[in-house]
């Protein structure tokens, strides 16, 4: 097939076509429940799905990635400019941080773990960084070497943080070694972003159940990663600890160029949520009793920046925009790869 020849192209247009065609139906789906889903007082909402607005609050804030602005949760795009025949900005990752946060309204507030949530935020102003030409900071926020040491990191912190959410969720568990376990994995999940930014001085105890399973793994075929499986058991063997990066570590830097977009989640603005509340299994005060998450069944969990009746009309012109756009694009590709290989 020449480079010339469309065929591929055109059944790419078809397949995608399909997809946003179905995609649209699952966002009107979003819509409906959204729409027939009454926002409640959080004071008497129920466990299931609920919808509820309120100002953000958290006991601890952090820092965003690029302009380090206070937040309770923040999310990352990020684009790689790609050169070539196809280049252009290419997505190339998505990182996303933060505490569980409340929402408060004048009946109470509520506990939100919105890490698995569909964000409906205001993104900053766009931040351009390459390698090739690092600029000067300029005011305040981070510095263009900063950011690309970020972009390097991004794909560990991403990594660790699903673990750590995944780890929460399982517990706490009822055997005692098993959650003893679990505490540990925990403890690493959260020091990995520590130590990939040079600020880890975190070593982790590992239950002697842990340390079997570690021990009974598999040699390495390549020598050199097999050399360093017998350092990290030897390791583990003399002392029972995760042997884990300095504080003085270096990270190294993403180099190419790259676009990052940031939306954040600020402590005193209002939100509105639908998810579904469940009871917290790490409660510690009454606040701490129900938790808004992603449902187990009913997986719709969206935070959104704007009034009710706004991200109803938004859910709604978009769902039928990807119903028309994409029954449209499909039904153009098919029949000009039908035309394209005289099938009519």
């Amino acid at each position: 097939m020449s480079r010339s020849d469309p065929t591929g192209a055109l059944f790419l247009g078809t397949g995608a076509g399909v997809w946003i065609f179905f995609k649209g139906f699952r966002v009107f789906r979003e819509f409906k429940i959204v729409a027939d889903t009454p926002c409640m007082p959080i004071r008497s909402i129920p466990m299931g799905l609920v919808q509820v607005r309120g100002r953000a609050l958290a006991d601890q804030l952090i820092p965003s990635p690029i302009t380090h602005t206070p937040c309770c949760f923040y999310q990352v795009k990020i684009e790689h400019y790609e050169t070539g025949e196809h280049g252009g900005w290419k997505h190339y990752r998505t990182d996303m941080d933060g505490a569980k946060f409340y929402v408060q309204d004048q009946t109470g507030k509520v506990l939100v773990d919105s890490y698995s949530a569909e964000y409906d935020l205001p993104e900053g102003p766009p931040r351009v960084v390459d390698s090739a030409q690092i600029a000067p900071l300029m005011g305040t926020g981070a510095s263009d070497e900063e950011l690309l040491q970020y972009v390097q990191r991004a794909g560990a912190n991403a990594l660790a943080t699903k673990m750590e959410h995944w780890l929460e969720k399982k517990g706490p568990l009822d055997d005692p070694q098993r959650e003893q376990g679990r505490q540990a994995l925990l403890e690493i999940a959260r020091v990995i972003p520590k130590a990939m930014s040079g600020g880890a001085n975190v070593r982790g105890n590992i239950p002697a159940e842990l340390i079997e399973r570690i021990m009974a793994s598999h040699p390495q075929a390549d020598p050199e990663k097999e050399a360093r499986r017998q350092e990290f058991l030897q390791h583990i063997r003399e002392t029972g600890n995760v042997p884990m990066p300095p504080a003085s570590i270096s990270v190294s830097s993403a180099t190419g160029r790259y676009r990052l977009r940031e939306s954040l989640i600020l402590p005193g603005q209002e939100y509105h949520v639908t998810g579904t509340c469940v009871e917290n299994p790490e409660a510690h005060e009454a606040h701490d009793r129900n938790m808004i998450v992603q449902g187990q069944n009913e997986k719709t969990f969206l935070i959104s920046w704007k009034p009710e009746q706004e991200v109803q009309h938004d859910l709604r012109k978009r769902a039928v925009g990807m119903v028309f756009g994409g029954a449209a694009l499909a039904l153009f590709c098919l029949a000009l790869l039908l035309g394209h290989l005289h099938l009519y």
